[in-house]
């Protein structure tokens, strides 16, 4: 049996294009039965390679081209090709592979010769050996004798084929015959096919970052090292004795080579527990203590809760389960006392009581009706998966905390890889060609985005016109395209999973390849799958930002909490918090944000917790069928129907609908007798249509219905009804976990806005749409939002008493260092109080015009005194003047300039921190948008409705049709928000002049859904804005009517903060509807007459309780 002994693959990071399937399915094809894979130091690739040769019926052989430094040429490295003949040379094969990726410099012999054992080292063509004997090396003998004091002679060869030059042959044949040297076959495979040679000399061009010469000609030349069939092989090396020989040990190398990679069951590091007991003992101790706290001072039934920690306590010793929930417990444990705030559950776990007692979950699943064996139960036996939510910057302290525990070689982060997805493809194909910037991202933007982030292919994108015209533009497009193509999808670069970590008994190079990862610690060659499957302990320690903003918020709140305070423990049935909900006034609530299920809670108006789960778990794909009709039934529109009376306290409390899995569980275990554990199974079944699974179970059911008095027509039309709801259940314990999550994010919404809002717009830095719509809602609340101030403001966003203080991050060119040199400037020697003791005291390295005027445009610098145009016509007299030092006795003089139009001076503020903070240029329609009835932005959620909206033109995208006839796609805002309209190309060649960014335009059109499943508008009707209407600021009386519908308390308590943060010079008059009272306020509480005033009342109160009455 014969094989191709060096091969490398895709995972030879952008040095052969052949995915690990194409090269097993290629060398099946063309005769082999076995075949070898030999990447460059590395084994990134070998459980695919073992799962595909069981595939296809091939014997995989298991190999690394190894990069050695030479014996004469010391400072170069040369590859050896060293291959596993056993389970103990695969061992010493991730040992080696691990060796050189965690070394740094030179990687010698005298390294890796003790760990040669069960390996076959081969020397190919371009090693340092065949290159010395090609060249007659004078000191030949010399150096093999070296070479063989270090290495098995008995299992060393020299790669030798037919394609060599016969002299090179013939000396390879001379120094065997000299030295004993056995020769094998080993032919140069660069690629499988020969048109793939073009393809390997553009990644290693993308790698090298190099442009290629002459394309056409390159492009047509023919490859020669390929796999060929095994036919033309076996006939080539019948054509010496020489060949014949290298030929057979190819065959016996093959035939002694038998590797096979054992799956197994998770093992677990064992916990260490105190002297004398044992981890069930531990875990059992922890527990009883920990539920002891959790039930203190509560109204329950203890004996409930003890009787369900000690069943769950006994299948977790009894499945061996015991030392994870210990190492879960030891990672929570040093979060709480390192105060790290952590998430509420995650996934089926929160059905544990003994989870819940060890406070890796803060759900009590007996209050909630979780079940423990949707989790772990002894008649499903699985490694159970406990995923933790973590603050996203808090993860690396744990990291840390792992790898000092667990030590340097039992720990290690897993490693993924990333793809040439469609755009990088075609950019870094583009590079190469020596294509422009401008035509690379042409050709980026060529490719659309796909619908949730989904990345779309190349073919994909040719359906559109838009890849098919720009390529048809290029010098070499076709071929570009197609060279794109081939690589699309191949890994470029390695890097660190985001969360995944791994954790051993044993070091971890004794059961896969490890190298350097960040920070000191190991990253693993496998993916995480192979890791799980080799039975390694894998932990995510995910990030989740909303906890990050959750801390935040309760850091900014601290001063206005309560002392006892825990957000834990809030009221779930809040009426200011379910009120939230029930508006959709949920923007920065955890996974209540989109538009979509903000409209479902406007329909719903959840008025309990249980109604906040209940839309958490339909509003997905499958469930989300059943959402309508969940509405009306809550509502009673519809009458509830419940299939039998014995399911009514399980169906009832979701108006007869199964919207949970765990639902299917309590009808089986009530209505046929299963056992909880019995009816996980049957829930599993049912979702994942395991046919041979289900009909046994259904003659369970249908007999266990029997046995429990049932009649067995009415036991069909049970199971049928339960199997319908089956696959569209959702998971209840994730459902509550995450629903109090974003329960206690409302609720810090609803209470403490201000604090809520400082750290969601810190959250969400760079942004600009989330922080423009975020701003928005903050005014709406009375919160005043002030521009980035340099004597004020922190790096961050800050919040002082009503205000929302923007940091000096936000501000885009402004680099940290800069932003850290200020404020320790300003905490040293105080605020600045002059624009020239400013610039004066910044450090000579940190006075750059460009850098400056930022901060100008930003407003930044208004608080000296001076317009934004005097700042930046004297940026440069400012620095020289600063240069001197004290050797000038006068500040720098000021000259005057008129200031900048409003709208120049809006578009260079929004360029620069995202939005428009100073004013905005659609402040003087506002009279215009109430009057008009134009929608806002902000508030167009829905598809299918007809819009008419007033809006500033922030860019525009013109693009040519199949047809060949032009039309744009128009991004513009307006206070509230952002949104794309489609303009087709009737209407735009009426319009094409008025389609200018800065212009400010009225749009009539539909809504619709875009590509990516965001609002968009087809616009009918385009035409330029009217004349505003203005209002005069200094005269003018303000009435302001509380009607029925908006007489709340929450809203008396934010119009009250509101005119305090609006304080100005005209009279304010407010009328209660409903108690028929008027009262003029005193002067302190009379406002500015802004425009803008007038929207964000209008936005709070609805415009109709609204007026500005002007004074001639």
């Amino acid at each position: 049996m014969y094989a191709p002994l060096q091969i490398l693959s895709s995972y030879s990071l952008l040095k052969n294009p052949n995915a690990i399937k194409q090269i097993v399915r290629t060398a099946k094809e063309r005769g082999y039965e076995a075949v070898a894979l030999t990447d460059v130091n590395v084994m990134y690739g070998a459980i695919e390679w073992f799962q595909q040769a069981q595939k296809y019926d091939l014997k995989p052989l298991f190999g690394v081209t190894l990069m050695i430094n030479g014996i004469v040429n010391t400072a170069t490295q040369f590859p050896v090709v060293l291959l596993a003949e056993n389970q103990q040379g695969y061992q010493n094969l991730m040992w080696l592979s691990s060796a050189k990726m965690t070394s740094e410099g030179n990687f010698e012999w005298q390294q890796i010769a003790q760990h040669l054992t069960g390996i076959n080292v081969i020397f190919p063509n371009d090693s340092e050996l065949v290159q010395l004997i090609s060249s007659s090396y004078e000191r030949l003998t010399e150096y093999w004798q070296e070479l063989t004091g270090l290495i098995d002679k008995q299992h060393t060869f020299i790669g030798i084929n037919a394609q060599m030059a016969p002299q090179i042959q013939e000396r390879l044949g001379q120094f065997s015959t000299q030295n004993t040297a056995r020769l094998i076959a080993l032919d140069d495979v660069d690629y499988l096919n020969e048109d793939d040679a073009f393809t390997t000399q553009v990644l290693k061009a993308i790698e090298a970052n190099t442009k290629l010469e002459d394309i056409k000609l390159l492009s047509q030349q023919r490859g020669s090292n390929i796999l060929r069939d095994l036919s033309t092989i076996q006939r080539e090396y019948q054509s010496s004795e020489l060949l014949k020989t290298a030929y057979i040990n190819n065959e016996l190398i093959v035939s002694k080579s038998n590797v096979v990679i054992v799956f197994k069951e998770t093992a677990l590091p064992p916990f260490e527990t105190p002297s004398g007991i044992s981890n069930a003992q531990f875990l059992e101790k922890l527990a009883i203590s920990g539920l002891q706290k959790k039930l203190a001072g509560r109204q329950v039934n203890a004996d409930i809760y003890e009787k369900r920690l000690r069943n769950e306590l006994i299948t977790i010793e009894k499945l061996g389960f015991s030392d994870y929930f210990l190492i879960v417990w030891d990672i929570v444990n040093f979060a709480h006392k390192n105060h790290i705030q952590t998430g509420p559950g995650r996934g089926s776990v929160a059905g544990s009581l003994v989870a819940y007692s060890l406070r890796i979950t803060d759900v009590d699943p007996l209050q909630f009706n979780l079940l423990f064996e949707r989790f772990l139960n002894d008649e499903r036996v699985q490694m159970p998966d406990i995923d933790i939510d973590w603050p996203p910057t808090k993860r690396e302290d744990l990291f840390v905390y792992l790898h000092q525990k667990y030590g340097k070689r039992n720990f290690g982060q897993i490693i993924t890889f990333g793809t040439l997805a469609a755009k990088q493809a075609l950019r870094d194909v583009g590079r190469v060609f020596g294509l422009t910037t401008p035509t690379l991202s042409k050709l980026s933007a060529a490719i659309p985005e796909g619908k949730n982030g989904r990345k779309v292919s190349i073919d994909e994108a040719l359906k559109l016109p838009q890849l098919q015209n720009t390529v048809h533009d290029i010098d070499h497009g076709q071929l570009l395209l197609q060279t794109a193509r081939k690589i699309e999808g191949l890994p470029k670069n390695y890097s660190t999973h985001a969360a995944g970590i791994v954790l051993s008994a044993t070091p971890l190079v004794q059961t896969l390849p490890v190298q350097n990862g960040t920070e000191g610690r190991l990253l693993t060659q496998f993916e995480k799958d192979p890791v799980e499957q080799l039975g390694l302990l894998k932990i995510d320690i995910l990030g989740l930002q909303n906890l990050a903003i959750l801390s935040q918020a309760l850091y900014y709140a601290q001063r206005l909490l309560p002392k006892e305070f825990n957000v834990t423990q809030i009221p779930l049935d809040d009426r200011e918090t379910l009120s939230l909900f029930a508006k959709g006034d949920t923007n920065g609530v955890f996974q209540f944000e989109s538009n979509g299920i903000k409209n479902v809670l406007r329909k719903l108006k959840p008025s309990t917790f249980e109604h906040v789960v209940a839309v958490n778990a339909l509003y997905r794909p499958g469930p989300s069928q059943n959402i309508e009709k969940f509405i009306t039934r809550r509502h009673g529109k519809e009458q509830v129907t419940i299939p039998d009376p014995a399911l009514k306290a399980i169906l009832a409390p979701t108006f007869g609908i199964i919207v949970y899995q765990e639902q299917v569980m309590l009808v089986a275990e009530a209505y046929a007798g299963f056992t909880l554990g019995e009816a996980d199974i049957l829930r599993s079944a049912m979702s994942k249509k395991k046919i041979e699974k289900m009909q046994t179970l259904h003659k369970q059911f249908i007999d266990g219905a029997i046995k429990n008095g049932h009649d067995k027509d009415q036991a069909e039309v049970i199971f049928s009804y339960i199997d319908e709801f089956a696959n569209y259940g959702f998971n209840r314990s994730h459902a509550v976990a995450y629903s109090k999550l974003a329960f206690e994010l409302a609720y810090m919404k609803a209470h403490y806005p201000l604090a809520f809002f400082t750290a969601l717009l810190n959250a969400n830095l760079g942004e600009q749409r989330k922080t423009q719509q975020y701003i928005s809602e903050a005014k709406m609340r009375g919160i005043s939002v002030l521009a980035p101030n340099i004597n004020k403001s922190s790096k961050l966003w800050t919040a002082n008493d009503t205000q929302l203080q923007m940091g000096l991050n936000n501000i885009r060119g402004v680099r940290t260092d800069f932003v850290n040199s200020v404020l320790e400037e300003r905490q040293k020697a105080g605020p600045f109080q002059t624009i020239q003791s400013f610039v004066k005291r910044l450090p000579d390295k940190m006075r750059k015009p460009d850098v400056l005027e930022q901060l100008v445009y930003a407003g930044a610098l208004d608080a000296f005194g001076y317009n934004r145009r005097e700042l930046v016509e004297n940026l440069d007299s400012l620095i020289e003047g600063a240069g001197f030092g004290n050797l000038i006795l006068k500040e720098t003089k000021i000259k005057k300039f008129e200031e900048y139009t409003l709208s120049d001076r809006l578009k260079k503020e929004k360029e620069v921190i995202g939005v428009n903070l100073s004013g905005h240029p659609l402040d003087a329609y506002t009279n215009l948008i109430m009057s008009e009835g134009f929608t806002q932005i902000g508030t167009i959620v829905d598809p299918d409705h007809q819009e008419k909206v007033l809006a500033i033109i922030d860019s525009v995208r013109q693009i040519r049709t199949k047809k060949g006839d032009d039309m744009a796609f128009v991004k513009v805002s307006d206070m509230t928000g952002e949104i794309s309209i489609t303009v087709f190309p009737q209407l735009f060649k009426k319009v094409n002049n008025l389609l200018n960014p800065g212009t400010i335009i009225s749009i009539i059109g539909k809504s619709e859904r875009d590509m990516r499943s965001e609002i968009a508008i087809v616009a009918n009707h385009i035409q330029s804005a009217p004349e505003p209407k203005k209002i005069d600021q200094n005269q003018g009386t303000w009435f302001i009517q509380f009607d029925e519908q908006h007489d709340t308390p929450q809203n008396r308590e934010k119009i009250s903060q509101f005119i305090k943060a609006h304080h100005g010079n005209n009279p304010v008059v407010i009328h209660w509807q409903n108690e028929g009272k008027t009262q003029k306020l005193n002067q302190e509480f009379w406002m500015r007459g802004e425009t803008v005033i007038m929207r964000d009342l209008a936005t709070l109160l609805g415009s109709d309780n609204i007026i500005f009455k002007q004074s001639y």
